[in-house]
């Protein structure tokens, strides 16, 4: 408990501080934090050497990609590029794996492909939401995420009784995923109301901030619980208790962002589709 406290306080001091550096230290980090990202879980697949470089090679492809796709306002060509990355990722996968064994396997292509394009993609929507809207906003997939991992968390240890699904994470309850679903949208309200009155950021120009709140706390509390739960059907089936060490207590960097990333996505469309904020 207290390293886990401990771990905790210290990551979020050193991700504030990256706040308040040039917007080019924030993009550089992430990309770091996808990059380890994918090295723990191709060490968890077992992905081999040859694996292992061909996917981060195309995790620079795809997120250099993503950042020309903004820096031009995601027109029609930088659509077509972003398609041509994915496909190249594809390709290097399969061309490694043929080249490797002599033979096409798609477990390998599939798993290795899949997780290097759902990570990049996923995570990359953190910076997308930053530029897009503000750091504010981009704060919102972060707060809703660690706060229902938190709430979840002690709620289900003090006051836990029903297994949710022990099969996949033998630890998670009922009453602990309803307790960080309703941690979270009471955590989302307080963070929008703090930053529609002291900052008045544009992407608070809606009327009802307690609906809005509630509505993204229920929708990232309940989506970022799901990507937890598949984060540990990923580590039974591969027989691992935790992605990495880097967080004492935490594990690795998988084992910290896995809720972030299944959220980032959804956390970043939902002002442009619901509350129209461009």
């Amino acid at each position: 408990m207290v390293k886990r406290i401990i771990t905790s306080v210290v990551a979020l001091a050193v991700f504030v501080g990256i706040l308040f550096l040039p917007p080019i230290c924030f993009t550089v980090a992430l990309a770091a934090v996808i990059l380890f990202m994918l090295y723990e879980c191709y060490s968890a697949t077992k992905a081999d050497l040859g694996m292992k470089t061909i996917g981060f090679i195309s995790a620079v492809i795809l997120m250099s990609s993503i950042y020309f796709c903004k820096a031009i306002e995601w027109d029609t060509f930088a659509w077509a590029t972003a398609s041509i990355g994915i496909i190249f990722i594809i390709a290097l996968h399969m061309i490694t794996v043929v080249a490797k064994h002599g033979k096409r396997n798609y477990k390998d292509i599939l798993s290795n492909g899949f997780l290097t394009i759902y990570i990049v993609l996923s995570m990359s929507c953190v910076w997308l939401a930053k530029e897009t809207f503000d750091t504010a906003t981009m704060l919102l997939t972060f707060i809703c995420a660690w706060s229902c991992d938190t709430f979840a968390y002690f709620t289900g240890r003090f006051l836990g009784k029903h297994k949710l699904i022990p099969h996949v994470s033998p630890n998670k309850t009922v009453e602990g995923s309803v307790g960080g679903v309703v941690g979270a949208m009471v955590i989302c309200i307080v963070y929008l109301l703090i930053v529609k009155n002291v900052f008045d950021t544009n992407m608070l120009q809606w009327s009802n901030v307690v609906v809005e709140g509630a509505v993204y706390g229920l929708v990232g509390g309940a989506l970022s619980q799901l990507g937890d739960l598949i984060a540990s059907a990923i580590k039974r089936d591969t027989g691992i208790k935790d992605f990495g060490w880097i967080f004492p207590g935490h594990g690795g960097f998988m084992d910290r962002f896995d809720s972030v990333m299944f959220i980032a996505p959804i956390m970043y469309i939902l002002p442009m589709v619901i509350f129209g904020v461009m």
